[in-house]
């Protein structure tokens, strides 16, 4: 992170910050508030999930949810509103925020709070009746998706701008692989990710071309596989986060970056994830499919490798587990590319820097040295 010089001021100290997020270790919406703490802002926050229940897992207790959610997105709403009125933030940034109503935001605005989004997936109206009508209520969207923007114009809100992905240094760093982790989580190949069709049909084409491939996959939805898959002896079936995460990383020789396909309400498959920086920040080697967002932040052949299809991505991958020196060369010089630029630490500065862009002087805190 970025520090204050000696006898400068601190432009975000004193901030008051109110943050929708969740809590696991390693999701976005908690590394930007912990990023958030570090630039010196007075930051709290309040998770959705703590009121509405979207995690139960037997049938019965699923079912039930879904008869609890309307009351329990009630709640969690009348709550976000008092905590407002309470803490006065001068910013409200929701990490996607899928249970926030429009009426909401709107409160807030008449509080004269500044409303953010930070959105971090790629369909606009595939995640809950909620966001779409929201979304358009934010005094600015950031959005991880360079379609995005066009995505969220067509939706009404044309005040957003294009803010990658980031990583967690204090989660997304070279973990040491110790023999014992090296036997639970080593492979030659891992792909990290939720389950898609596309991802799937990549994967097993893969491994029909490379039969003897040592490749483990950790991620939600692989249940889903026919029964018939190749997949299913390299599959998990459970994700891996936090340090975990990270240490799965570093115990493979090569981590692939896999893209979600277009889906209902988005213009464009994936073109980057989360992963696209987690991995090399991670000490990982980058094997990614290979995009125009990509390769605006990397160099192929120098801070990742890229592939087109499932042929050349046999091709590469026998190529990459043939040259341990190349793999060491650009997993090292990946990291420091998102090092330099690609942080929570960094989005955070954007993301209040727009803030104090937007504001006039006079409705700011006063810096503190």
């Amino acid at each position: 992170m970025r520090e204050t010089p000696p006898g400068r001021l601190n432009p975000y100290q004193g901030l008051r910050v109110l943050v929708v997020r969740e809590n696991w270790l390693g999701n976005t919406g908690l590394s930007a508030f912990t990023a958030l703490l570090r630039a010196g802002t007075w930051a709290t926050s309040i998770s959705e999930r703590e009121y509405v229940p979207i995690e139960w897992k037997s049938p019965a207790m699923k079912l039930l949810g879904r008869l609890l959610r309307p009351a329990a997105v009630g709640e969690f709403n009348r709550d976000l509103l008092r905590a407002m009125r309470e803490l006065k933030p001068h910013v409200f940034l929701a990490v996607k925020g899928t249970f926030i109503e429009a009426g909401t935001l709107r409160a807030a605005r008449q509080m004269g709070i500044t409303c953010y989004c930070f959105y971090p997936d790629v369909s606009l109206t595939a995640h809950g009746r909620y966001l779409p009508e929201a979304m358009r209520e934010y005094d600015w969207v950031f959005t991880t998706k360079s379609f995005g923007l066009a995505d969220l114009k067509a939706l009404g809100q044309p005040k957003s701008s294009f803010l990658p992905h980031a990583f967690d240094p204090m989660v997304h760093q070279p973990r040491q692989p110790t023999p014992e982790l090296m036997k639970e989580l080593g492979c030659d190949v891992s792909f990290i990710g939720t389950w898609s069709p596309k991802k799937q049909r990549l994967l097993e084409e893969l491994v029909q071309l490379r039969p003897r491939l040592n490749l483990k996959i950790w991620g939600n939805y692989w249940h889903r596989l026919a029964s018939n898959s190749p997949l299913r002896a390299r599959t998990t079936f459970k994700p891996i986060t936090g340090i975990g995460y990270a240490s799965a990383i570093s115990c493979s020789k090569i981590n692939l970056g896999l893209l979600s396909e277009e889906v209902r309400g988005a213009t464009s498959g994936d073109l980057i994830t989360s992963r696209t920086f987690h991995i090399p920040a991670c000490g990982g080697l980058l094997l990614h499919e290979r995009t125009r967002d990509l390769l605006k932040i990397f160099e192929e052949g120098e801070s990742c490798v890229c592939f087109d299809g499932a042929d050349e991505l046999a091709i590469k991958v026998d190529q990459l587990l043939g040259d341990e020196d190349l793999r060491s060369r650009v997993a090292l010089r990946g990291r420091e590319v998102v090092v330099a630029s690609h942080s929570w630490d960094h989005r955070v500065r954007t993301i209040l820097d727009q803030y104090l862009k937007q504001r006039p002087a006079a409705d700011r805190p006063g810096p503190v040295q």
